[in-house]
C-alpha cells in the first residue's frame, strides 16, 4: 500500500505546528544547500503555493528562516544564526529530512524509475507510534549503477549517522511480485515515495 505523503502527518507533528511547516523546515535545513524560491519549495514539497507562502511568513516571523528579494523572486533560507540550528537540522535530518537527503542523492542517478522508504522508518513517518529506528530501508525500482548507488547511500549515511539499507528490484518484479515474495510483503506495508525529479 503506497501512502500519499502529502496527506499524512509524520510522527513528529506534535512538535511542530503542521505537516506543511515540518516539511518546509526539512527542505530548508536539510535538503537545501542554498536559498530556495517559493516556487522551488512548492515543487519540492508538493504543498500548495498559498500554504507555502503562509507557513514561510510564520517561520520568518519566529526567526527560523530568513528571506530576501531578488527582482520579483523571494528567496528563502534556513537561519543558521540560531544557536540551536544544528540541533534542529539533526532532528529534521533523522526524521522527515531523510527524504530530502535521499532525493538529493538518488535523483541524479540514471536507471532509477521509482524509489521508496519502507519498513519501520516509513511506519514512524506515516504516524504509527514508536521510536524512530537507527536504520532506513530503501527500495529502488530500476537498474542503477551499483557503485554509484553505494556512493549515494553512503553519503546519506554520513549525514544522518544511520545505516541506509538499499534493495534494488527490477520493474517487472516490483509491479507483479509473487504472492509470497519479499516484494509483495513490502508493497503491503508502509511505503513513502522518495521524490526523484529534482536531480533529473
Amino acid at each position: 500500500m503506497i501512502h500519499k505523503v502529502a496527506q499524512v502527518a509524520p510522527g513528529l507533528i506534535p512538535l511542530f505546528r503542521s505537516d506543511a511547516q515540518l516539511r518546509l523546515l526539512a527542505e530548508l535545513f536539510v535538503g537545501a544547500a542554498e536559498e530556495l524560491s517559493v516556487g522551488e519549495l512548492v515543487d519540492r514539497t508538493g504543498i500548495p503555493q498559498a500554504t507555502v507562502s503562509r507557513e514561510l511568513a510564520r517561520l520568518e516571523r519566529h526567526g527560523l528562516t530568513v528571506s530576501r528579494k531578488l527582482g520579483n523572486t523571494r528567496l528563502v533560507a534556513a537561519n543558521w544564526d540560531l544557536p540551536w540550528a544544528t540541533e534542529l537540522r539533526s532532528i529534521l535530518a533523522q526524521t522527515v529530512g531523510v527524504l530530502a537527503l535521499l532525493s538529493e542523492g538518488l535523483g541524479p542517478l540514471a536507471g532509477i524509475e521509482e524509489a521508496f522508504v519502507y519498513g519501520s522508518w516509513a511506519a514512524r513517518y506515516l504516524g504509527e507510534p514508536g521510536s524512530f529506528p537507527r536504520d532506513v530501508d530503501v527500495l529502488i525500482v530500476g537498474d542503477p549503477d551499483r557503485r554509484a548507488l553505494t556512493r549515494a547511500t553512503r553519503a546519506v549515511e554520513r549525514q544522518l549517522r544511520v545505516d541506509v539499507n538499499a534493495v534494488v528490484v527490477e520493474p517487472a518484479t516490483w509491479q507483479a511480485p509473487a504472492a509470497d515474495s519479499f516484494y509483495a510483503q513490502v508493497r503491503m506495508g508502509p511505503l513513502v515515495p522518495i521524490p526523484l525529479g529534482g536531480g533529473r
